[in-house]
């Protein structure tokens, strides 16, 4: 995949992945408005179980197609990336009949024996059918994606969420006067009917897509079931551990929180404020990240399955160096501007303490996402399924020993040392599979030193702007002075180069 192709996939799918997190931002505000923090609360827990279930169905998949086929185009085994897809629909067929039929008919003892709360039994129940519909589309989306083909993928995602959105909001009315747990109830049956649509679409688009194998002749094609399973299952264990291992963790959280002496409202409350209002919004500004991400397995894979590894230690390099400049910049805005945020998407001035603690960890959070699709694409699974055990095994062990004596202190404290020691064992890994050198100056004290001088240049300019506009425009005007001075600080410093964004430039607009 071309350097320039990589750059215009990246911008679609940004496009793309960017207006779904603004609706889903704002539905979310909608949903934290409606249903409050303990449905926020009640509603995070059902989706921990259902994105086990969801690992279960899908995990894995998607990247072995992705990287499979982009690499036997690579090498020009046609017949081989044909047969990849068809095997890969297979398989996830039974992953995802599998799973929601566990989800169907355990979802009473799930919802009230694990998640110990019976209101959430109503939503798993109406989630259940979603899994096999989603197996099978997942798997068109890693052809898409294997070809750098993003227009179709960044289209359904784009048209399913407002699917989603609007049959949950016009069923709201009707289903939340009968309790939270038909208020979550409505918003299942809009997450199913999402993935129906979805597959409806994807489908359309592959039948009518030009295939890279459509006229090629070669012999017959290998088996490559067992090439699929040895990408997938070692990344679908990892993701099952960890799935299993997050699902306790959410769940242990209120439990733990209820010994140092919660009430049960408020303990599911205060978890719904931080899993379902405070995290989601510092995720927000990471979508040209997982735009990248996405991007990224099939680019490297390509170079290399032909042993291009200069151009895999330049790609790795520019993206890491974009991941630590993208994840300062964000700690600048939401440290500057927390209790203003806070107040503009939710009206609680305690989600802005939140996202004050908790934003610092950002980068780590988004270098984490990247370096783990970088480690997939370089066939190094197993890598990442030791990391994410010990990560999730601390996690657990800090909450469940801490939380009852020191509250959700403890809480804070297990999420900020585990996304850090997970990052710099990611971090280690890379570099020994690698040639790319880390560079701490460009890559960490310069961004640093330019996002402090944004941060009080911008919050002086909010005390200036409020005086005289309103609150939510002086705050959008100050967060776009404090990302000018950012990328002026920046060039200055020297961290980025304008031959870089000139080149970037050139292949956009080629």
């Amino acid at each position: 995949m071309k350097k320039e192709k990589i750059i215009i996939g990246t911008l679609i799918l940004t496009i793309a992945t960017t207006s779904v997190r603004f609706v889903g931002m704002f539905f979310r505000i909608y949903l934290a408005n409606i249903i409050g923090s303990e449905g926020m609360g009640l509603y995070q827990l059902i989706l921990s179980f259902f994105f086990l279930m969801v690992t279960l169905a899908t995990s894995g998949i998607r990247v072995a197609i992705s990287k499979l086929i982009s690499e036997q185009i690579a090498l020009g085994n046609y017949s081989n990336a044909k047969k990849v897809l068809r095997q890969s629909i297979g398989i996830s067929i039974f992953t995802g009949f599998a799973a929601g039929a566990v989800l169907y008919y355990f979802a009473d003892y799930i919802g009230s024996h694990i998640l110990n709360d019976s209101r959430t039994v109503l939503a798993l129940l109406y989630l259940a059918p979603s899994l096999p519909i989603m197996a099978i589309s997942n798997c068109y989306k890693g052809y898409f994606y294997a070809l750098g083909k993003v227009t179709q993928p960044s289209v359904i995602q784009m048209t399913e969420q407002f699917v989603r959105v609007f049959l949950i909001i016009y069923l709201m009315d009707t289903f939340l006067p009968k309790g939270l747990e038909y208020g979550c109830a409505a918003v299942a049956i809009g997450m199913t009917a999402e993935e129906i649509f979805a597959l409806f679409v994807i489908w359309f688009f592959y039948i009518f897509d030009k295939k890279p194998y459509s006229n090629k002749t070669q012999k017959k094609a290998d088996n490559m079931i067992f090439k699929i399973l040895h990408i997938s299952v070692p990344i679908s264990a990892t993701s099952y551990i960890n799935s299993i291992l997050r699902t306790v963790e959410n769940t242990l959280i209120p439990a733990r929180l209820l010994l140092y002496g919660l009430s049960s409202e408020t303990a599911i409350s205060l978890y719904g404020m931080i899993k379902g209002m405070v995290l989601p919004l510092l995720f927000f500004p990471s979508s040209i990240l997982t735009s990248l991400s996405s991007l990224l397995i099939p680019a490297v894979a390509g170079d290399n399955a032909l042993a291009n590894e200069k151009s895999v230690s330049r790609t790795l390099s520019q993206v890491i160096h974009f991941t630590t400049i993208s994840g300062v910049l964000v700690v600048a805005v939401f440290v500057s501007f927390p209790n203003e945020i806070a107040m503009a998407v939710y009206n609680d001035r305690q989600v802005g303490l939140m996202i004050k603690l908790i934003s610092y960890v950002c980068p780590f959070m988004y270098l984490n996402m990247v370096i783990s699709s970088m480690l997939n694409a370089l066939g190094e699974q197993v890598s990442s399924f030791v990391v994410n055990i010990i990560e999730s095994v601390l996690k657990i062990f800090i909450i469940y020993v801490f939380v009852p004596v020191y509250g959700f202190n403890a809480y804070l404290f297990a999420l900020f040392i585990t996304t850090i020691l997970n990052t710099i064992l990611y971090l280690f890994r890379l570099l020994q599979v690698s040639s790319i050198v880390f560079d701490i100056s460009d890559w960490i004290f310069k961004p640093i030193a330019a996002a402090v001088i944004a941060g009080i240049l911008s919050k002086y300019s909010y005390f200036l702007f409020v005086q005289t506009s309103h609150h939510i425009i002086s705050l959008v005007s100050s967060i776009c002075i404090l990302c000018l001075i950012y990328l002026m600080g920046l060039i200055a410093f020297k961290s980025i180069r304008l031959d870089s964004i000139n080149d970037l430039k050139r292949y956009v607009f080629k």
